[in-house]
This record gives structure tokens, sequence and C-alpha cells, in this order.
């Protein structure tokens, strides 16, 4: 790791004076310095714990938007205790910031509160420091039992109930067991060309995803099919799902070919559905050399 000696997350935005109120004088971030006059710039710094960690907000004379891109774009602070927390929050709610519902579920679990700022940023206020709930090391293993017993994990990756009732008992599923608990699956099908496979659903349960599950399930399958001599690899996900796009190309998958207008309410999917504001319409295939090194 190279020797860092301050650290500072900058920002700009057309409602600087808010802002700077709502960390400074809502949250109780001490104000380091401003500056103005820097090439049409304006700003202020905002201390952070430690005295090489800093937040910058910025704004210029032709505008500087500042929205947020999504509701999972976070700063998480650790208060350290419930009655922290509530007094900060209340303090919020005060200034009227009042607070939202989390996006990732996980933060609702530790008791946390989070609450917006006058760009729409989000805020996480966290308890107790420390103490998310451990996960047992999960297992990955053939799943033999009913398959209703994992179709709300289906349900986490699929929107249409008629494409998932037409596609639920095919092929075979592997699962992500945390003690007796299924915290995520991935579903293996035959596709008609020979050598290859489709990776048709997979999930990871919402309050565990980025904890690698979704990866050791793909190694998982991708071992299985190469000691079967299978020799491609093929997913498909929706063209809006960008988070989906990002993992399997991490996973080694390369784009193969798009289908338009494949999410309508004629094969069953709710009208306007929407991923992170975007409308979603079509898929896109993506494929892989099970026997390849993805790096």
């Amino acid at each position: 790791m190279p020797p860092l000696g301050q650290v500072r997350v900058a920002r700009p935005t057309d409602r600087l004076d808010e802002v700077v109120a709502f960390y400074r004088d809502g949250l109780g971030l001490p104000e380091l310095g401003r500056f103005a006059g820097h090439a049409g710039y304006r700003g202020v710094l905002l201390g952070l714990p430690g005295a090489g960690h800093h937040l910058e907000f910025t704004h210029h004379d032709d505008g500087s938007p500042g929205p947020a891109p999504t509701r999972d774009n976070l700063l998480v602070l650790y208060l350290g205790d419930r009655a922290a927390v509530d007094r900060v929050a209340a303090g919020l709610a005060g200034r009227g910031h009042h607070p939202v519902t989390a996006e990732n579920p996980y933060w609702t679990a530790l008791g946390a509160v989070t609450v917006e700022d006058p760009d729409g940023w989000r805020v996480v206020l966290v308890p107790r420091p420390g103490t998310e709930p451990e996960l047992a090391e999960p297992v990955v293993e053939w799943f033999e039992g009913e398959r209703d017993a994992v179709r709300p994990l289906f349900e986490l990756a699929e929107d249409s109930a008629a494409e998932l009732d037409s596609s639920l008992r095919c092929g075979r599923v592997l699962v992500a067991r945390a003690g007796t608990e299924l915290v995520g699956h991935l579903q293996l099908v035959r596709t008609e060309e020979p050598g290859e496979a489709e990776l048709k659903n997979m999930a990871v349960r919402e309050d565990l995803r980025g904890r690698g599950i979704g990866g050791r399930l793909v190694r998982a399958a991708l071992a299985a099919l190469a000691a079967e001599g299978t020799a491609t690899l093929r997913v498909a996900t929706g063209a809006a799902d960008v988070r989906n796009l990002v993992f399997y190309q991490r996973q080694g998958f390369r784009m193969r070919s798009i289908e338009r207008d494949v999410f309508t309410p004629a094969a069953g999917y709710p009208a306007g559905l929407e991923v992170d504001g975007i409308p979603l319409r079509d898929r896109v295939w993506l494929d892989r050399a099970v026997g390849e090194d993805p790096s």
C-alpha cells in the first residue's frame, strides 16, 4: 500500500451553504477551513475522525450539480452507541432531514439510521461499530430438496411469475448454505448448443451481498462444468442492471448479444419496471469459456 498522508473525499454541489450546514451543524463535523476565488471555485473542508481524513464540498460559479447517483452511495458513520445515533438523528430531524428507508436492508438489520443531505446523498448512522453480524463460512453444494424451498431466492432474480413457474424445476441448482440458512443459489441448465450450459437464475440474499458469495457460486459452477467437459457458460441479465453487468464481467464473462423489448407485460413482467431509474426493457447475453482464467 502506498504511504498515504491524507485522504480527502471531494464532491461538488449547487447548495454549498445548505450542505455545509447539514454536515457541520447537523452531524457535528468540524469546519477545518474554506476557500474562494480558485479559478471560479469556492469550497469548505470538514473534518472526519483522524487528522488525515476530511470532506470537501465545492461550488463553481458556472454551476456544480451534485445529486446522488443512487441510493447506495453512502457515507457511513459509526457513532458508538444507540444514544449517539438517536441524538444526532433527532437533531437532523429538527432541521427537516428525517430518516429514510435504507436501500440495503443490511443497515436496517444493524439498527442504523439513514438520512439524506440536501443533495440527496445518504449518510448512515451506525450505533455499534465493529459489531456487524458474523456470517458462518458458506458451504456451496448441490441442492437436492423441493424447489419450492428455494423459490424465494429465485424470485430475487426473476420478476415474471410466469417465467419462474416455467423454469423453477429445470436443470440443477447449487446453493450457498451458512449454517442452516440458504443464503444464495445458482441454477444451471443445458442449452441446445453442444458443450454449452446456461446460468439461468442466480441470487444472493439481499442483506449478504458484497461478501463474495456470488463469486463462490460461479466458481463452483465452473468447476463442475469443467469436470464434465462443458466448454461454454452463458448468462443473461437486464441491460439496465449495471450491477449485474459489472458482477458477471468480473467473473470473466464477455458481451455476446442484446435482445430488445424482452421484459414486457406480455412476458409476465410488470409494466414500468426500472433499475436505478433506468427502464428495464432489453436483455444482454454474456458468455465465457469454462476453463478460461477470468484474469
